[in-house]
Protein backbone atom coordinates (compact mmCIF):
# COMPACT_ATOMS: atom_id res chain seq x y z
CA UNK A 1 0.00 0.00 0.00
CA UNK A 2 1.55 3.67 -1.31
CA UNK A 3 1.14 6.43 1.13
CA UNK A 4 -2.07 8.23 0.34
CA UNK A 5 -3.56 5.20 -1.10
CA UNK A 6 -7.55 4.69 -0.42
CA UNK A 7 -8.63 0.43 -1.25
CA UNK A 8 -12.05 -0.77 -1.95
CA UNK A 9 -11.58 -4.69 -1.22
CA UNK A 10 -13.61 -7.23 -2.83
CA UNK A 11 -15.88 -9.33 -0.51
CA UNK A 12 -18.71 -12.00 -1.84
CA UNK A 13 -22.34 -10.77 -1.40
CA UNK A 14 -22.52 -7.77 0.69
CA UNK A 15 -21.08 -3.82 0.55
CA UNK A 16 -20.40 -1.31 2.47
CA UNK A 17 -20.18 2.40 1.80
CA UNK A 18 -17.72 4.79 3.80
CA UNK A 19 -18.63 8.68 4.45
CA UNK A 20 -15.91 10.40 5.59
CA UNK A 21 -15.68 14.13 6.91
CA UNK A 22 -12.34 15.86 7.61
CA UNK A 23 -11.70 19.64 8.39
CA UNK A 24 -8.75 19.88 6.37
CA UNK A 25 -10.65 18.86 3.28
CA UNK A 26 -12.82 21.19 0.92
CA UNK A 27 -15.93 19.63 1.42
CA UNK A 28 -17.02 15.82 2.36
CA UNK A 29 -15.53 13.02 0.91
CA UNK A 30 -18.05 10.60 -0.33
CA UNK A 31 -16.58 6.70 -1.90
CA UNK A 32 -19.11 3.70 -3.00
CA UNK A 33 -18.04 0.41 -4.42
CA UNK A 34 -20.88 -1.26 -6.07
CA UNK A 35 -21.07 -4.87 -7.30
CA UNK A 36 -20.60 -6.34 -10.90
CA UNK A 37 -24.18 -6.80 -10.90
CA UNK A 38 -24.94 -3.46 -10.84
CA UNK A 39 -21.56 -2.23 -12.76
CA UNK A 40 -18.73 -1.83 -10.73
CA UNK A 41 -17.80 2.27 -10.36
CA UNK A 42 -15.86 4.82 -7.67
CA UNK A 43 -17.57 7.73 -7.44
CA UNK A 44 -16.62 11.16 -5.12
CA UNK A 45 -18.32 14.20 -4.40
CA UNK A 46 -15.66 16.37 -5.00
CA UNK A 47 -12.25 15.44 -7.46
CA UNK A 48 -9.53 15.29 -5.01
CA UNK A 49 -7.48 16.96 -7.43
CA UNK A 50 -10.09 20.29 -7.11
CA UNK A 51 -11.29 20.11 -3.33
CA UNK A 52 -7.50 19.85 -1.87
CA UNK A 53 -5.36 22.60 -3.40
CA UNK A 54 -4.32 24.42 -0.07
CA UNK A 55 -2.69 21.43 0.67
CA UNK A 56 -0.33 20.32 -2.10
CA UNK A 57 3.39 20.42 -1.21
CA UNK A 58 2.52 19.95 2.59
CA UNK A 59 3.42 16.53 4.24
CA UNK A 60 0.71 14.55 5.04
CA UNK A 61 0.22 11.35 6.42
CA UNK A 62 -2.44 9.02 4.51
CA UNK A 63 -5.82 7.91 5.44
CA UNK A 64 -7.40 4.70 4.54
CA UNK A 65 -11.19 4.12 4.05
CA UNK A 66 -12.07 0.55 2.67
CA UNK A 67 -15.32 -0.06 1.03
CA UNK A 68 -16.57 -3.24 0.10
CA UNK A 69 -19.19 -4.79 -2.58
CA UNK A 70 -19.34 -7.73 -4.39
CA UNK A 71 -16.15 -9.08 -6.45
CA UNK A 72 -14.30 -6.37 -7.61
CA UNK A 73 -11.44 -3.99 -6.61
CA UNK A 74 -11.49 -0.46 -6.45
CA UNK A 75 -7.72 1.64 -5.89
CA UNK A 76 -7.83 5.61 -5.59
CA UNK A 77 -5.68 8.05 -4.15
CA UNK A 78 -6.46 11.02 -2.06
CA UNK A 79 -3.96 13.04 0.19
CA UNK A 80 -5.63 13.46 3.36
CA UNK A 81 -4.42 14.40 7.16
CA UNK A 82 -3.82 12.17 9.80
CA UNK A 83 -6.49 10.73 11.97
CA UNK A 84 -7.00 11.63 15.74
CA UNK A 85 -8.23 9.37 18.66
CA UNK A 86 -11.35 7.64 17.66
CA UNK A 87 -14.06 5.70 19.90
CA UNK A 88 -16.64 3.28 19.25
CA UNK A 89 -19.79 3.96 20.84
CA UNK A 90 -22.38 2.04 19.22
CA UNK A 91 -23.89 -0.51 16.52
CA UNK A 92 -27.06 -0.34 15.36
CA UNK A 93 -29.10 -2.11 12.71
CA UNK A 94 -31.02 0.88 10.91
CA UNK A 95 -33.84 -1.75 9.66
CA UNK A 96 -34.76 -4.19 12.71
CA UNK A 97 -35.81 -6.71 11.73
CA UNK A 98 -34.12 -7.25 8.82
CA UNK A 99 -35.19 -9.12 5.85
CA UNK A 100 -33.73 -11.56 3.72
CA UNK A 101 -32.34 -10.62 0.21
CA UNK A 102 -33.19 -7.03 0.90
CA UNK A 103 -30.21 -4.33 2.02
CA UNK A 104 -29.74 -3.83 5.73
CA UNK A 105 -28.33 -0.87 6.89
CA UNK A 106 -26.77 -1.01 9.45
CA UNK A 107 -25.07 2.20 11.50
CA UNK A 108 -21.37 2.35 13.42
CA UNK A 109 -21.44 5.47 15.98
CA UNK A 110 -18.43 6.61 17.47
CA UNK A 111 -16.42 9.95 18.66
CA UNK A 112 -13.33 11.54 16.60
CA UNK A 113 -11.97 9.50 13.78
CA UNK A 114 -10.73 5.79 13.61
CA UNK A 115 -7.58 4.67 11.12
CA UNK A 116 -8.84 1.18 11.69
CA UNK A 117 -11.16 -1.00 13.66
CA UNK A 118 -12.77 -4.53 12.47
CA UNK A 119 -16.78 -5.24 11.68
CA UNK A 120 -18.33 -8.86 11.86
CA UNK A 121 -21.40 -9.31 10.63
CA UNK A 122 -22.13 -12.46 11.88
CA UNK A 123 -22.37 -14.42 8.82
CA UNK A 124 -20.19 -16.00 6.49
CA UNK A 125 -18.59 -12.99 5.73
CA UNK A 126 -15.20 -12.34 6.28
CA UNK A 127 -13.76 -9.93 9.27
CA UNK A 128 -13.88 -6.20 7.61
CA UNK A 129 -11.38 -3.44 8.08
CA UNK A 130 -12.81 0.00 7.79
CA UNK A 131 -11.54 3.51 8.88
CA UNK A 132 -13.16 7.08 8.75
CA UNK A 133 -14.82 9.73 10.66
CA UNK A 134 -18.22 8.50 12.76
CA UNK A 135 -21.00 7.80 12.01
CA UNK A 136 -20.24 4.73 9.14
CA UNK A 137 -22.86 3.09 7.26
CA UNK A 138 -22.66 -0.23 6.27
CA UNK A 139 -24.73 -2.62 3.88
CA UNK A 140 -25.45 -5.61 3.76
CA UNK A 141 -27.70 -8.12 2.03
CA UNK A 142 -28.30 -11.38 4.33
CA UNK A 143 -29.40 -14.32 2.57
CA UNK A 144 -30.84 -16.67 5.55
CA UNK A 145 -33.06 -16.20 8.29
CA UNK A 146 -31.91 -15.59 11.59
CA UNK A 147 -30.13 -13.60 14.64
CA UNK A 148 -27.12 -12.56 13.84
CA UNK A 149 -24.14 -10.96 16.37
CA UNK A 150 -22.83 -7.71 15.11
CA UNK A 151 -19.59 -7.01 16.76
CA UNK A 152 -17.25 -3.46 15.75
CA UNK A 153 -13.75 -3.52 17.91
CA UNK A 154 -11.44 -0.72 17.54
CA UNK A 155 -7.85 -1.16 16.70
CA UNK A 156 -4.63 1.27 16.79
CA UNK A 157 -5.95 4.85 17.73
CA UNK A 158 -9.38 3.44 17.79
CA UNK A 159 -10.57 2.21 21.16
CA UNK A 160 -14.07 0.48 22.14
CA UNK A 161 -15.42 -2.21 21.22
CA UNK A 162 -19.04 -3.08 20.91
CA UNK A 163 -22.08 -5.49 19.86
CA UNK A 164 -25.39 -5.72 18.61
CA UNK A 165 -27.94 -8.46 17.26
CA UNK A 166 -29.95 -7.95 14.17
CA UNK A 167 -32.98 -10.36 13.28
CA UNK A 168 -33.29 -11.34 9.69
CA UNK A 169 -37.20 -12.56 8.60
CA UNK A 170 -36.64 -15.04 5.80
CA UNK A 171 -39.48 -15.91 3.39
CA UNK A 172 -42.74 -17.20 5.13
CA UNK A 173 -45.66 -19.48 3.72
CA UNK A 174 -48.79 -18.55 5.57
CA UNK A 175 -51.57 -20.46 3.19
CA UNK A 176 -52.25 -22.51 -0.03
CA UNK A 177 -55.26 -21.43 -1.11
CA UNK A 178 -58.25 -23.96 -0.70
CA UNK A 179 -58.88 -24.18 -4.78
CA UNK A 180 -55.63 -25.51 -5.38
CA UNK A 181 -55.34 -28.64 -7.29
CA UNK A 182 -52.21 -30.95 -5.83
CA UNK A 183 -52.16 -33.35 -8.30
CA UNK A 184 -49.66 -33.42 -11.67
CA UNK A 185 -50.93 -31.02 -13.98
CA UNK A 186 -52.40 -28.71 -11.34
CA UNK A 187 -52.40 -25.11 -10.15
CA UNK A 188 -50.58 -24.25 -6.71
CA UNK A 189 -51.49 -20.52 -5.20
CA UNK A 190 -49.50 -19.73 -2.01
CA UNK A 191 -49.98 -17.03 0.15
CA UNK A 192 -47.59 -16.04 2.08
CA UNK A 193 -44.72 -12.63 3.43
CA UNK A 194 -41.02 -11.38 2.09
CA UNK A 195 -40.96 -13.54 -0.52
CA UNK A 196 -38.91 -10.66 -2.37
CA UNK A 197 -39.92 -8.68 -5.78
CA UNK A 198 -38.30 -10.98 -7.87
CA UNK A 199 -39.43 -14.33 -8.73
CA UNK A 200 -37.53 -17.69 -6.70
CA UNK A 201 -38.64 -21.27 -6.64
CA UNK A 202 -41.51 -23.00 -5.74
CA UNK A 203 -40.69 -26.95 -4.93
CA UNK A 204 -42.53 -29.82 -3.57
CA UNK A 205 -41.06 -32.29 -1.82
CA UNK A 206 -42.79 -36.03 -1.81
CA UNK A 207 -41.78 -38.47 2.22
CA UNK A 208 -39.08 -40.38 -0.11
CA UNK A 209 -36.94 -37.41 -1.56
CA UNK A 210 -34.41 -34.95 -0.56
CA UNK A 211 -34.88 -32.53 -3.21
CA UNK A 212 -38.17 -31.11 -3.83
CA UNK A 213 -39.92 -30.67 -7.37
CA UNK A 214 -39.54 -27.11 -9.21
CA UNK A 215 -42.93 -26.13 -9.93
CA UNK A 216 -43.44 -24.77 -13.49
CA UNK A 217 -44.94 -21.67 -15.26
CA UNK A 218 -43.77 -19.40 -11.93
CA UNK A 219 -45.78 -16.00 -11.31
CA UNK A 220 -44.07 -14.22 -8.26
CA UNK A 221 -44.97 -11.20 -5.55
CA UNK A 222 -43.53 -10.54 -2.20
CA UNK A 223 -46.94 -11.68 -0.77
CA UNK A 224 -47.82 -14.68 -3.22
CA UNK A 225 -46.38 -17.27 -5.93
CA UNK A 226 -48.23 -19.51 -7.93
CA UNK A 227 -47.12 -22.52 -10.21
CA UNK A 228 -48.09 -25.70 -12.11
CA UNK A 229 -47.13 -28.94 -10.64
CA UNK A 230 -45.29 -30.70 -13.76
CA UNK A 231 -47.73 -32.94 -15.95
CA UNK A 232 -45.05 -35.87 -15.85
CA UNK A 233 -44.95 -37.16 -12.37
CA UNK A 234 -44.61 -40.86 -11.97
CA UNK A 235 -43.91 -43.23 -9.54
CA UNK A 236 -45.63 -41.36 -6.43
CA UNK A 237 -48.63 -42.52 -4.42
CA UNK A 238 -51.29 -40.08 -3.07
CA UNK A 239 -49.09 -38.74 0.18
CA UNK A 240 -48.79 -35.57 2.39
CA UNK A 241 -46.31 -33.09 0.47
CA UNK A 242 -44.34 -30.55 1.96
CA UNK A 243 -44.21 -27.29 0.14
CA UNK A 244 -41.36 -24.54 0.70
CA UNK A 245 -40.94 -20.93 -1.09
CA UNK A 246 -37.00 -20.49 -2.18
CA UNK A 247 -36.20 -16.44 -2.83
CA UNK A 248 -33.93 -15.40 -5.53
CA UNK A 249 -30.95 -14.58 -3.19
CA UNK A 250 -31.59 -18.76 -1.66
CA UNK A 251 -33.45 -18.25 1.58
CA UNK A 252 -35.76 -21.09 2.22
CA UNK A 253 -39.73 -20.59 3.64
CA UNK A 254 -41.08 -22.57 6.33
CA UNK A 255 -42.40 -26.06 5.19
CA UNK A 256 -46.61 -25.87 4.27
CA UNK A 257 -48.20 -29.64 4.08
CA UNK A 258 -50.12 -30.42 1.44
CA UNK A 259 -52.19 -33.61 0.19
CA UNK A 260 -51.34 -34.71 -2.87
CA UNK A 261 -53.27 -36.65 -5.73
CA UNK A 262 -51.05 -38.99 -8.36
CA UNK A 263 -52.42 -39.66 -11.66
CA UNK A 264 -53.84 -42.81 -11.98
CA UNK A 265 -54.08 -45.21 -14.27
CA UNK A 266 -56.99 -47.88 -14.75
CA UNK A 267 -56.00 -51.84 -16.48
CA UNK A 268 -57.46 -55.20 -16.39
CA UNK A 269 -55.99 -57.07 -13.28
CA UNK A 270 -53.41 -59.90 -14.84
CA UNK A 271 -55.11 -63.98 -14.65
CA UNK A 272 -51.98 -64.74 -12.84
CA UNK A 273 -52.65 -61.71 -9.63
CA UNK A 274 -55.82 -63.70 -9.36
CA UNK A 275 -56.42 -66.69 -6.70
CA UNK A 276 -59.02 -68.75 -6.71
CA UNK A 277 -60.84 -71.70 -5.16
CA UNK A 278 -64.16 -73.92 -6.02
CA UNK A 279 -66.68 -75.53 -3.37
CA UNK A 280 -66.69 -78.84 -5.62
CA UNK A 281 -63.28 -78.82 -5.40
CA UNK A 282 -60.67 -79.13 -8.86
CA UNK A 283 -60.93 -82.02 -10.72
CA UNK A 284 -60.96 -83.50 -14.33
CA UNK A 285 -64.23 -81.33 -16.03
CA UNK A 286 -63.93 -78.32 -12.86
CA UNK A 287 -61.60 -75.46 -12.90
CA UNK A 288 -60.74 -72.07 -11.78
CA UNK A 289 -57.91 -70.06 -13.10
CA UNK A 290 -55.36 -72.13 -13.44
CA UNK A 291 -56.49 -75.15 -10.71
CA UNK A 292 -58.52 -78.50 -12.33
CA UNK A 293 -59.19 -79.12 -16.05
CA UNK A 294 -61.64 -78.03 -18.26
CA UNK A 295 -62.55 -81.34 -20.01
CA UNK A 296 -65.45 -82.92 -20.81
CA UNK A 297 -66.83 -86.66 -19.29
CA UNK A 298 -66.86 -88.94 -21.71
CA UNK A 299 -70.56 -90.72 -20.85
CA UNK A 300 -71.84 -87.65 -22.74
CA UNK A 301 -69.91 -88.00 -25.99
CA UNK A 302 -69.68 -84.13 -26.32
CA UNK A 303 -67.19 -82.57 -28.26
CA UNK A 304 -67.14 -78.62 -27.96
CA UNK A 305 -65.20 -76.24 -30.56
CA UNK A 306 -65.36 -73.38 -28.30
CA UNK A 307 -62.17 -71.63 -27.04
CA UNK A 308 -61.78 -73.13 -23.31
CA UNK A 309 -58.21 -71.55 -22.82
CA UNK A 310 -58.06 -68.48 -20.42
CA UNK A 311 -57.11 -65.06 -21.56
CA UNK A 312 -53.87 -62.67 -20.17
CA UNK A 313 -56.06 -60.89 -17.67
CA UNK A 314 -59.43 -61.59 -15.81
CA UNK A 315 -60.83 -64.45 -13.83
CA UNK A 316 -61.73 -67.65 -15.67
CA UNK A 317 -64.70 -70.70 -14.70
CA UNK A 318 -65.43 -73.98 -16.03
CA UNK A 319 -67.33 -76.63 -14.89
CA UNK A 320 -69.07 -79.43 -16.95
CA UNK A 321 -71.85 -82.19 -15.10
CA UNK A 322 -71.57 -85.73 -16.40
CA UNK A 323 -75.06 -87.81 -17.03
CA UNK A 324 -77.45 -87.41 -13.79
CA UNK A 325 -80.65 -86.16 -12.56
CA UNK A 326 -80.02 -82.72 -11.77
CA UNK A 327 -76.82 -81.67 -13.40
CA UNK A 328 -73.95 -79.84 -11.03
CA UNK A 329 -74.26 -76.57 -9.01
CA UNK A 330 -71.54 -75.00 -6.94
CA UNK A 331 -69.31 -71.50 -6.39
CA UNK A 332 -66.20 -70.26 -6.84
CA UNK A 333 -64.51 -67.56 -5.42
CA UNK A 334 -61.98 -65.28 -6.36
CA UNK A 335 -59.87 -62.47 -4.63
CA UNK A 336 -56.52 -60.70 -5.24
CA UNK A 337 -53.98 -58.41 -3.51
CA UNK A 338 -53.29 -55.17 -4.73
CA UNK A 339 -50.23 -52.88 -3.35
CA UNK A 340 -48.81 -49.19 -3.67
CA UNK A 341 -51.99 -47.48 -3.43
CA UNK A 342 -53.48 -49.67 -6.07
CA UNK A 343 -57.71 -50.21 -5.39
CA UNK A 344 -60.36 -51.85 -7.56
CA UNK A 345 -62.16 -49.98 -10.10
CA UNK A 346 -64.80 -52.03 -11.63
CA UNK A 347 -65.53 -56.00 -11.86
CA UNK A 348 -66.74 -56.46 -15.42
CA UNK A 349 -69.96 -58.95 -15.63
CA UNK A 350 -69.74 -62.08 -16.65
CA UNK A 351 -69.36 -63.64 -20.49
CA UNK A 352 -69.15 -66.79 -21.58
CA UNK A 353 -70.81 -70.18 -23.30
CA UNK A 354 -72.74 -72.84 -21.89
CA UNK A 355 -74.32 -76.07 -23.00
CA UNK A 356 -78.03 -77.37 -21.47
CA UNK A 357 -80.59 -74.93 -21.11
CA UNK A 358 -80.54 -74.43 -17.25
CA UNK A 359 -76.29 -74.11 -17.31
CA UNK A 360 -75.41 -70.79 -16.17
CA UNK A 361 -73.13 -68.21 -13.87
CA UNK A 362 -74.34 -65.47 -11.50
CA UNK A 363 -71.71 -62.82 -9.68
CA UNK A 364 -72.83 -62.68 -6.42
CA UNK A 365 -71.72 -60.18 -3.26
CA UNK A 366 -68.40 -58.77 -5.68
CA UNK A 367 -66.09 -55.92 -3.43
CA UNK A 368 -67.13 -52.44 -3.78
CA UNK A 369 -64.59 -49.79 -5.72
CA UNK A 370 -61.72 -48.83 -3.83
CA UNK A 371 -60.90 -51.81 -1.83
CA UNK A 372 -56.99 -53.09 -2.56
CA UNK A 373 -58.23 -56.86 -1.55
CA UNK A 374 -61.04 -57.25 -4.18
CA UNK A 375 -63.33 -60.44 -3.87
CA UNK A 376 -66.15 -61.55 -6.03
CA UNK A 377 -68.55 -65.28 -5.38
CA UNK A 378 -69.68 -66.68 -8.74
CA UNK A 379 -72.18 -69.27 -8.48
CA UNK A 380 -72.68 -71.81 -11.50
CA UNK A 381 -74.98 -74.76 -12.77
CA UNK A 382 -74.33 -77.15 -15.39
CA UNK A 383 -77.28 -79.46 -16.54
CA UNK A 384 -76.63 -83.29 -17.21
CA UNK A 385 -73.81 -83.27 -19.86
CA UNK A 386 -74.19 -79.87 -19.70
CA UNK A 387 -70.85 -76.83 -19.40
CA UNK A 388 -70.85 -73.64 -18.60
CA UNK A 389 -67.80 -71.50 -19.36
CA UNK A 390 -67.24 -67.83 -17.73
CA UNK A 391 -64.73 -65.30 -17.57
CA UNK A 392 -64.35 -61.56 -16.54
CA UNK A 393 -62.33 -58.99 -15.79
CA UNK A 394 -61.20 -57.02 -12.69
CA UNK A 395 -60.61 -53.37 -13.14
CA UNK A 396 -58.00 -51.89 -11.32
CA UNK A 397 -56.81 -48.48 -10.72
CA UNK A 398 -53.67 -46.61 -9.09
CA UNK A 399 -50.72 -44.17 -8.94
CA UNK A 400 -49.16 -43.91 -12.43
CA UNK A 401 -45.70 -45.85 -12.87
CA UNK A 402 -46.25 -47.99 -10.13
CA UNK A 403 -46.52 -51.59 -9.74
CA UNK A 404 -49.79 -53.08 -8.29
Amino acid sequence: MNAGEDTCYAVPAFAFTAFGTDPGLHGNVIATCQGPKSGSKFRRKHDVSDSLPSHRGNPMRARRAIIVFGASMWTFSAPVIALAQGTITGVSPETSPGIACKLDTIRISGTGSCSTFTFQLGDSTPIVHLPGNFPILVYHTYTHAGTYALKAQGQGNCTGAVTASLHVLGPAITSIFPFSVIKPGGGVIIAGQNFGDLPGQILMKFQNQLVGVPLQNIQWGDTFASGTIPQGISGQPDQQVVFTVVAQCGAVSNEWSAMFTAARDIVALPFGRIDCSTSVGAGNSDQCQDWGQNNQPTECFQFHTFGLQPGATGFYGYHASGWGFSGESGNDQFWATLNNSWVLDSITGLSGTRVGNGSDANEWNPSQPGTPNPKLTVLWHADNCGIILYWGDMMITGPRGLPY
